[in-house]
């Protein structure tokens, strides 16, 4: 720690509403954590909920989700407690989900889909930034992926010929190639899965015709569930965290192998990504060669959001491990299939087909969901991904203006993309006030909580969660929101509080993030304490996978100093009492293998 480059701040403060603001929202989420953890865990950290397993379906995600942001939350300067509980929580949850309800073996969910086992695992990916020392969680990181790239002889979820996960249920378990019949039913009666071009008619209730329902389960067996889908590439995180633990290369190249095989299918399908690839590899092999139609797919009721989120993770996670920005062709076809089939409306407003149909073809245009385009950018800081942001906004920048805070099952990154644009200049006071209010919103809910909670509503918890990260993400690391299913953090900048040595940022010291581009990053650091010096490492990239080039201070009129040489992922800096420093750093991105390591840690993670 002593050989970092360090610079210090000669500024005085005034301070700044934004400084403030942001150290009371962390105030105000510390005080509300455990006010939620006391209302509705048991001793030993078990949700407070049924005692028996409530019957099939996929719900496990929504125990975990509960807490999800916790570690996140600690890593960006949340309170001891909630880094903690974090951990004590994952552990509690998983027991709970393993001995009184059956769906998790070995400490991973049985066999469902990951669309919702990727809600699951963020939260297990986020806990490497809280402690990446922690030998169970590297154990679990390892076994974890070790179900997907072969590890277990016993458990065959993927087929390396193929390079394909074997069904859209998987697991620890292994595939799931026969359907519960809660599953079928659920997942055919809300569109979100067809039987193929030859499949039988759904009459009404069918279900009731045992004939019917057994002919129809088959269908759906031999159809649905021999197939790999867009939404299992949410397993790519997975594995990108058993790297960012390990450096193993053999967890890099099954990314590498798992991603180009879909980038390969997409091309070699006009540049539509294919919904189902059979047990051979081939597009729509069980199908007729119909592309369309896969469980989470373009028939889906909502299979536009979930095919574009996956790709984005898994985009994002093959070019963390590899420096290689040519991962990112995946979300971009993506994006240029939808403009290219969208339709303009009279306002000028982009509309995009969110389903393709055997009756309709391209059909369900409605405005497109800007997150994916905004994560393509914030990876590749190219201008031509910035103009599809611009295409898409075009017609709603009303919307685009608005700020609002939406929670973390709906992540809008739309206004924080105007602030880094350099409009909307009070955004930053404006989202934090917003996330203030609705932490105060979440916890009055939490506190006027009379329900038997044996009996609630398995979402609830996730609907009065009161730690929000939305804008601590945005304004001090640079990035935008997470991607709620299955993403890792995709941060310019991360903190350090070396006097605690733990991850975050220190006390009394704010952080904004003013400006973004492919060689630099702007970013201003307050220290609010009027007795402390406060000293705070700054590291380039969630994982250390980019590298520092030179630093520079600009001061209050704008101007610029000389630049100083940096060469290296971490930069010290010393923040008096009540001291304020504006820094321009320059930035070389993707050059370094990622890692969960802090800084004190060298090169090798100390596991304990």
């Amino acid at each position: 720690m002593d050989s970092l480059p360090t610079i210090a701040a000669t500024a005085r403060t005034k301070p700044p509403a934004w400084a403030v603001l942001e150290r009371r929202l962390i105030d105000a989420i510390d005080e509300a954590a455990p006010v939620f953890l006391d209302k509705y865990t048991r001793p030993g950290g078990a949700l407070i909920w049924q005692s028996e397993y409530p019957g099939d379906g996929v719900w496990a995600d929504d125990l975990y989700e509960a807490f999800f942001n916790w570690p996140h939350y600690h890593a960006l300067g949340g309170s001891d407690y909630c880094g903690k509980k974090s951990i004590v929580e994952w552990n509690a949850i998983t027991r709970q989900l393993a001995v009184d309800y059956g769906r998790v073996t070995d400490e991973f969910v049985n066999d469902d889909d990951w669309f919702h086992n990727a809600e699951n695992y963020i939260y297990f990916y986020a806990l490497g930034m809280v402690d990446p020392t922690v030998r169970d969680n590297v154990d679990r990181a390892r076994r974890f992926a070790g179900l997907y790239i072969g590890d277990n002889a016993d458990i065959d979820n993927y087929d390396p010929a193929a390079r394909i996960i074997r069904s859209p249920f998987s697991g620890s378990k292994g595939p799931l190639f026969h359907a519960r019949f809660a599953d079928v039913r659920y997942n055919l009666e809300y569109g979100h899965t067809t039987l193929g071009p030859d499949g039988p008619d759904l009459t009404d209730n069918w279900w009731e015709d045992d004939a019917l329902r057994q002919l129809i389960h088959e269908r759906f067996d031999h159809v649905v569930m021999h197939s790999d889908v867009v939404v299992n590439l949410g397993t790519v995180p997975l594995v990108a965290a058993a790297f960012m633990y390990t450096g193993e290369e053999r967890y890099r190249r099954w990314i590498i192998d798992y991603v180009e095989a879909w980038i390969e299918r997409t091309r070699a399908n006009d540049g539509i990504v294919p919904d189902n690839v059979g047990p051979s590899g081939e597009i729509g092999e069980r199908r007729q060669g119909q592309w369309w139609g896969g469980h989470y797919g373009w028939t889906g009721l909502y299979g536009h959001q979930m095919m574009g989120r996956a790709q984005t993770i898994a985009a994002e996670a093959a070019q963390l491990v590899t420096g290689d920005t040519a991962y990112l062709d995946l979300p971009r076809m993506w994006l240029d299939l939808l403009i290219d089939k969208g339709q303009t409306s009279d306002s000028g407003q982009l509309l995009v087909p969110h389903n393709h149909t055997t009756a309709d073809g391209w059909t369900n245009h409605n405005p497109v969901h800007a997150h994916p385009a905004i994560h393509l950018w914030a990876a590749s800081m190219e201008n031509a991904d910035w103009e599809r942001i611009e295409r898409f906004r075009t017609g709603e920048e009303e919307d685009w203006d608005t700020v609002t805070s939406r929670g973390p099952r709906a992540p809008d990154d739309r206004a924080w993309s105007r602030w880094i644009a350099g409009e909307l200049p009070d955004y930053p006071e404006q989202i934090l006030q917003a996330n203030y209010q609705e932490v105060c919103r979440r916890t009055e809910a939490v506190m006027a909580d009379e329900q038997d909670l044996t009996k609630m509503d398995v979402h609830h918890w996730q609907q009065v969660n009161p730690v929000l990260t939305e804008a601590l993400v945005q304004l001090t690391t640079g990035g935008p929101q997470t991607v709620y299913w299955g993403g890792l953090a995709v941060g310019r900048l991360r903190y350090y509080d070396t006097e605690q040595r733990r991850a975050g940022l220190p006390r009394d010291v704010a952080a904004l993030v003013r400006g973004l581009d492919a060689e630099s990053v702007t970013v201003s650091l307050v220290n609010l304490s009027v007795r402390h010096t406060r000293e705070v490492v700054i590291g380039a990239g969630s994982f250390g996978e980019h590298r520092f080039t030179s630093v520079r201070e600009i001061s209050a009129d704008g101007s610029s100093g000389e630049a100083q040489q940096v060469h290296g992922p971490w930069l010290n800096v010393k923040l008096p009492p009540g001291s304020e420093i504006e820094l321009e750093l320059g930035m070389e991105r993707h050059c370094r293998q990622p890692t969960y390591a802090f800084p004190w840690h060298g090169d090798t993670i100390p596991v304990r």
